[in-house]
């Protein structure tokens, strides 16, 4: 019998289907890499619990099943039903092991059915507020219910999975557990030469962390160059509407409001430098996205374990608008050190951050557990 493995993450669906409404980040990626590798192996069964986008209640992707699971409405009445539809849900899937990334009150829910049900839970970080208890209390103490079930999910896992050596020791000092790290992976392309159309690329979701006003700060600064700002909506959409408006008064910035993940990749490969500039985040998967194609990161704010200057894959900014603004023109100028950061980049992703390498990790922990599990 294959070892049943059930990804729950609401908006994974649309990975899986462009077509649809769900808004995805890099956590819905990189589960999507895991299991797309997964599943060339018969010794594991895949599907993923997604939430209600009006599709069927069952389809099938690369012999991957995608559950219909809870709707979105935001209401009393389906906030409440919604534990009992979702508990439903996992009893029915009946998987071996269940796997979380999100800060959700659904990491809560998965786990209590777990508990009960004698079941692994893992979970895997998407970002540095997850794995800080001090930030997580301070959040709870506020009134938030979404991470007291998030706390109660969490600190109750099997195994957790962080994206860098800095989490690690952060979940280690501030919860005393264990982790592994495992960054996030792609299927590597072989490198190809190709004439890019040289414009700086920021790609996110529509957070006030991402910061995306620094980025349109950023175009100011450079008026004779292109600046393609990729920002589909989030969870509040007049500050998206306020951000897309900014963008708009900027000539030299083209603000496209999400593409769809099939086609984000060509924007990547044709941008001079990948720019990001969010306030805090575990591992971006835009990271990796940009270095498979060998293009640099600009990063104002995050550099987990010092890899950006370390690996030479771009240039850190130290939280420092003016270095960001300086870092840009070097890049945009000098030659000989934009072909050096290119190479780098795509050689550390190969080296690094392949999936056909972290996938044996992946696939150590769930046997291990199970292992463990069934003695």
């Amino acid at each position: 019998m294959p070892l049943k493995i059930c990804f729950v993450q609401a908006f994974a669906y649309a990975v899986f289907n462009p077509a649809s409404k769900a808004k995805i980040g890099g956590a819905e990626v990189d589960l999507y890499n895991i299991a797309n590798e997964l599943i060339k192996d018969n010794r594991f069964e895949i599907c993923f619990l997604v939430a209600d986008f009006g599709q069927k209640s069952l389809e099938k992707y690369n012999n991957i099943k995608v559950i219909k699971g809870h709707s979105q409405k935001k209401n009393l009445k389906n906030y409440i039903l919604s534990f009992f539809k979702f508990y439903k849900k996992l009893a029915q899937i009946n998987a071996d092991i269940y796997i979380t990334a999100n800060l959700s009150k659904y990491v809560g829910f998965t786990n209590f059915y777990c508990r009960l049900h004698n079941k692994i839970h893992i979970h895997r970080t998407e970002h540095q507020h997850q794995v800080d208890k001090t930030y997580l209390l301070k959040k709870i103490i506020k009134g938030s219910g979404r991470y007291l079930f998030f706390y109660l999910g969490f600190k109750n896992v099997d195994h957790i999975v962080v994206q860098n050596e800095e989490d690690r020791e952060t979940l280690k000092r501030t919860f005393d557990f264990p982790s592994t790290v495992i960054r996030n992976s792609y299927p590597i392309e072989k490198l190809r030469t190709q004439k890019r159309e040289a414009f700086i690329l920021w790609i996110a979701r529509g957070k006030k962390w991402k910061q995306p006003e620094v980025f349109i700060d950023l175009a100011k600064e450079f008026p004779n160059e292109k600046f393609i700002m990729i920002m589909p909506v989030a969870d509040d959409k007049k500050y998206f509407e306020n951000v897309n408006k900014l963008a708009n008064s900027v000539n030299s910035v083209d603000f496209i409001p999400g593409v769809p993940f099939s086609e984000v990749d060509d924007y990547y490969k044709n941008a001079k430098v990948f720019v990001n500039t969010s306030l805090a985040e575990g591992f971006p998967n835009s990271f990796n996205q940009a270095m498979n194609v060998s293009t640099p990161i600009l990063s104002l704010n995050i550099n987990p374990d010092d890899f950006i200057g370390k690996n030479q894959v771009g240039l850190f900014c130290n939280n420092n608008f003016n270095t960001l603004k300086e870092n840009l023109n070097r890049v945009l100028t000098d030659q000989v050190l934009w072909k050096k950061l290119s190479e780098n980049a795509y050689n550390y992703a190969y080296n690094e951050m392949n999936i056909e390498k972290s996938i044996i990790k992946w696939k150590k922990i769930f046997i291990d557990l199970f292992n463990r599990k069934i003695i």
